[in-house]
């Protein structure tokens, strides 16, 4: 969980608690190495569960235990 923890944050560039959609984008970019707004949108349709436009630390495990812990 720590490990999640951090990478939360590394892509959290402003701390401000939340991955936004800019932040998203990098993050699609890097853990799952594709480019462009609509594999990041498709992310952000699937995994912000309270639908505020944004990834909390909660949706972000939901979103590592599906495409990145095997």
């Amino acid at each position: 969980m720590d490990r999640l923890k951090e990478l939360f944050d590394f892509f959290d560039k402003n701390s401000d608690g939340y991955i936004s959609k800019n932040e998203l984008i990098e993050l699609v970019e890097i853990l799952l190495n594709e480019k462009g707004l609509g594999k990041s949108s498709q992310v952000l349709k699937e995994f912000d569960f309270n639908h505020d436009n944004k990834i909390d630390f909660n949706e972000f495990t939901a979103f590592a235990e599906m495409h990145l812990i095997h």
